[in-house]
């Protein structure tokens, strides 16, 4: 039998019990027991719905008949069995749990890729977002963000612990780099019994001009280096890119167990966009959705799938824009709206050479944007 399969083998053991030669079925005479095991062990025992102990438990005296045995344990799948105790037997229960299979998933919204500068002390905040097996975000998640690899800390600590919003994301504020090269941070989530897990990778480098050599391809980070757009929003630099410009760069999603993972990555679209909204200060324009976000959303990010459509709530603490498009090889098309106000907008894109160019407008307020895809 398949491993990946709840193997439950009940072996029913009689045993002729001595009762001082009394033959009257006395209801004394009316039990078994019943032992439980699991592998792993420590899982709860509930027999008729009542919590009875942990595996392995023995229950000596348990009354004839049959009864409801169900074995729980966090991030196993629940076994349950209708098992027949007889007077004066002994029933065993062993049980292999299997492992359920990962529902959370994690999305890197800002943070991958990134190109932090020692010395004007900048640094690019991971942001996650936690999806159930449904996509949609879970919020009350327990995340855990930790330096696995280079040098840097969470305000002086090499681990930070939050719970993911009500949109179900996260962000590892403090992060500040200690040493240049490659960095890498995990992102590990946990919600009810359920995991998943993902790297986010970075650079640190100790000035700007270190920066610029690494979007050029020609510094030390792996797989190509940057868009020189795309380091213009950590730097902030005159002539690195167009002021006020959106810039998404594509990642990897982190999704795992996906049966269309090979299919995205065959697609020109399929998968997670970071979207780098404009240099600092001079990002998309929101107030008109009641929220105050001073400089306007400076990044974001939306999910392509395999149809080309994507689907967000762009946000702050609380939900502010609804972003619903469609990207294909020959443009960008999505409505914006305000999820507190009547406030609605637009964005568009056309190619130009490898990358895309156009505008996005929100009641009246119109930033450029540029869309650049990272190396695979």
């Amino acid at each position: 039998m398949s491993e990946t399969m709840a193997v439950v083998r009940v072996a029913v053991i009689m045993a002729t019990l001595a009762y001082g030669g009394a033959t009257n079925g006395a209801a004394a005479d009316a039990v078994g027991s019943l032992l439980v095991e699991s592998e792993p062990a420590g899982a709860s025992v509930y027999v008729d719905g009542r919590l009875a102990g942990e595996t392995p438990m023995t229950l000596p005296a348990i009354a004839a008949g049959a009864h409801r045995v169900r074995v729980v344990r966090d991030g196993y799948l629940e076994n349950s069995r209708l098992v027949t105790i007889k007077s004066g037997a002994r029933v065993m229960v062993q049980t292999q749990l299997t492992p359920a299979p990962q529902q959370l998933k994690i999305v890197v919204v800002e943070g991958e890729g990134a190109v932090n500068i020692i010395q004007q002390k900048t640094a690019v905040a991971p942001v996650i977002e936690v999806r159930d097996r449904n996509d949609q975000p879970v919020s009350g998640a327990a995340v855990r963000f930790a330096i696995q690899k280079g040098k840097a800390t969470f305000n002086g600590a090499r681990t930070l612990t939050l719970t993911t919003d009500s949109l179900g994301r996260a962000t590892a504020a403090g992060l500040t780099p200690t040493g240049s090269g490659a960095l890498q941070i995990g992102a590990t989530a946990t919600f009810q019994g359920q995991s998943a897990a993902i790297a986010i990778a970075q650079t640190n480098v100790v000035t700007a001009a270190q920066a610029a050599a690494v979007a050029s391809g020609a510094g030390a980070a792996s797989g190509g280096g940057m868009s020189n757009v795309a380091v213009a929003g950590i730097v902030g630099g005159a002539g690195a890119g167009v002021a006020g410009a959106l810039v998404l760069s594509k990642r990897s999603d982190g999704a795992s167990g996906s049966s269309d993972a090979d299919a995205c990555r065959a697609s020109a679209v399929c998968g997670f966009w970071n979207v780098f909204l404009g240099a600092p200060g001079r990002g998309l324009d929101v107030s008109a959705c009641g929220v105050s976000a001073p400089g306007g959303f400076s990044s974001q990010g939306f999910n392509v799938d395999l149809s080309g459509a994507f689907h967000e709530r762009w946000s702050t603490a609380t939900p502010a824009v609804q972003v619903d498009g469609t990207m294909t090889p020959t443009g960008v098309t999505a409505t914006l709206r305000c999820l507190t106000t009547p406030a609605t907008g637009t964005m568009s894109a056309t190619p130009s050479g490898v990358d895309y160019l156009g505008t996005a407008t929100l009641s009246g307020s119109t930033i450029s944007f540029r869309v650049t895809r990272s190396p695979q």
